[in-house]
């Protein structure tokens, strides 16, 4: 259905300028959700390019994992040219009970300095993201709509526990234009809830439930 959504508000998206947004990226109406036209290399994911081990993870470990290089969510800064802060975030539940100093997530960059903050949130019960639990920035690697760019932060050692639903979020500052762009890779048989913020993370939706088209993420 999401898939279905992005693709026909594409078609009546509006484009925004080459000095604002960069790379012919094209805004959905409501400015939440990004595309762009695909390139050489930009869909598939190498064989063995995210064989890390990960606790929990929605990033592609296998050569057929595919990446919606060409749809995501919309990641910008406050004083970004969109005037808001726009998020996303995705709940995971890991297996087992571990501690872990390291939240990834594939982010491209459009525009800025490619500052991308990934914060991992407790549940607030409800499924969509509580407290914060601890937070780092990073940099988007690749630009939006090249393949498999994952930008990894070290956050200082958490403890999680296995069967509890946490969450990662993905924000920037200033100006910066990045998106986190869609995977189907394990998450096509696996429901998955997500969320989106429009002031940096300081409040967010309520969590909705879907079995793809989510961001990558993923936590060791």
């Amino acid at each position: 259905m999401l898939k279905t959504l992005l693709l026909s508000t594409a078609a009546l998206a509006l484009v925004a300028t080459a000095a604002n947004a960069g790379s012919n990226v094209t805004l959905s109406h409501d400015n939440r959700f990004v595309s762009t036209m695909p390139s050489k290399g930009s869909e598939v994911v190498p064989p063995g390019k995210h064989k890390v081990r990960y606790l929990s993870t929605t990033l592609a470990s296998n050569p057929e994992g595919t990446y919606f290089c060409c749809y995501g969510s919309t990641i910008s800064g406050p004083s970004s040219f969109l005037g808001h802060a726009y998020g996303a975030a995705e709940q995971f539940v890991p297996a087992k009970s571990k501690s872990i100093t390291t939240l990834s997530a594939a982010v491209g960059y459009s525009s800025g300095t490619k500052a991308v903050t990934l914060t991992l949130y407790a549940d607030n019960g409800s499924n969509s993201p509580g407290a914060a639990l601890a937070s780092a920035t990073g940099t988007a690697a690749v630009q939006f709509g090249l393949c498999c760019g994952v930008t990894s932060v070290t956050i200082p050692s958490t403890s999680l526990t296995a069967g509890t639903p946490y969450w990662i979020g993905i924000t920037t500052t200033g100006t910066n234009f990045n998106a986190a762009p869609f995977q189907v890779s394990d998450e096509v048989d696996n429901e998955t809830y997500i969320s989106s913020t429009s002031n940096g993370g300081t409040t967010w939706g309520a969590g909705v439930q879907e079995t793809e088209y989510n961001p990558a993420i993923g936590v060791k």
